[in-house]
């Protein structure tokens, strides 16, 4: 049987919220939250954990699972006030305070689904080792075939941006998904070269998600607002090269010094998928290259916490991608 869990005592939960109450209703007493609340007590490292939700307008009341701290953890949210639309079931991965959605966005990490407002529904996630599986009351699920974080045991807790209630909370070690989740698509065919690792200034090698995009909320705390990326490549001839990439927030990339592009890809309040900012290798350039070595570099800025990286592919003959450790 389930374990049920009180969210109403805020004395035994560990908030790091903009408000947090206890409302009394018909139903009884539930958790009226706009922000985090993690139960320090329990943790699961795979298992089901159910929740009640109610909103009376806009949220994003999610459930949050093996958090290693108010900063770092697995969240899985739907969003009422935009039922049936692409993103109305959502899975979040947030690394030092940052909201990732930006990076983690497609049919991989994002889902249709009835949400309602005015009434309660239960969330429900199922995880164990990289997969999960969330869904709304029964609706088909969303399954989740690569957690982004380590396979680790952490706390359960329950998550809103804007107010939402929370009630009943129930978990349990038991952990069964049989659906498979859809693949992460990558958005280029297999004619371009992927960059899949950088070097990062003051950090080393970083690498990539398996959508191509490198999160660097990953790897840099929220106190870095600016970083500089390189890669080297080796052109045997002389010929011409085409770049795909995509980035948030703010970039300015350049090749042997020489500026290509300037630009900024942001979160605007738009119903349009592509005024949301997503990381996609849309941008498209072309340069004629030299033989011998040449570097990219990619300066990017974050402005907002909503996932801050870049992917990049090129294409073009006789050009080699040096292991990022030598840029």
């Amino acid at each position: 049987m389930p374990e049920q869990l009180s969210l109403t005592d805020l004395d035994a939960l560990h908030l790091a919220a903009h408000s947090a109450e206890i409302a009394s209703s018909e139903g009884g007493e539930s958790l009226l939250l706009d922000g985090l609340a993690l139960l320090p007590e329990s943790t699961l490292q795979q298992g089901t954990i159910e929740v009640d939700i109610a909103t009376e307008g806009p949220a994003y009341p999610g459930i949050v699972f093996r958090a290693a701290d108010t900063l770092n953890y697995e969240l899985a949210y739907a969003q009422p006030h935009t039922s049936d639309e692409w993103d109305a079931l959502q899975y979040d991965p947030i690394f030092h305070g940052a909201n990732c959605w930006q990076i983690y966005h497609g049919e991989a990490y994002q889902r249709p689904t009835q949400v309602p407002t005015g009434r309660w529904f239960t969330l429900r996630v199922t995880f164990a080792g990289c997969r999960a599986r969330i869904c709304v009351d029964e609706q088909a699920p969303l399954v989740i075939e690569r957690l982004a974080h380590p396979h680790q045991e952490g706390m359960v807790g329950v998550w809103s941006y804007r107010p939402a209630y929370f009630r009943n909370l129930r978990i349990s070690p038991s952990a069964h998904i049989l659906e498979e989740g859809r693949e992460i698509a990558q958005p280029l065919d297999a004619s371009w070269q992927r960059v899949h690792a950088w070097f990062v200034e003051g950090l080393g090698m970083a690498v990539c998600e398996a959508n191509g995009a490198l999160n660097l909320h990953r790897y840099l705390p929220s106190s870095v607002r600016g970083i500089t990326l390189s890669r080297r490549l080796l052109v045997a001839s002389e010929t011409e090269a085409e770049l795909a990439f995509g980035y948030s927030d703010v970039l300015e990339l350049s090749l042997d010094g020489e500026t290509l592009h300037q630009g900024e890809n942001t979160f605007t309040r738009s119903p349009e998928w592509e005024a949301r900012g997503y990381v996609v290798p849309e941008h498209r350039l072309t340069v004629r290259l030299t033989p011998g070595e040449h570097r990219l570099t990619a300066m990017l800025q974050v402005t907002e916490p909503f996932g801050w990286g870049l992917a990049m592919a090129l294409r073009g003959d006789g050009i080699e991608l040096l292991p990022p450790e030598w840029s």
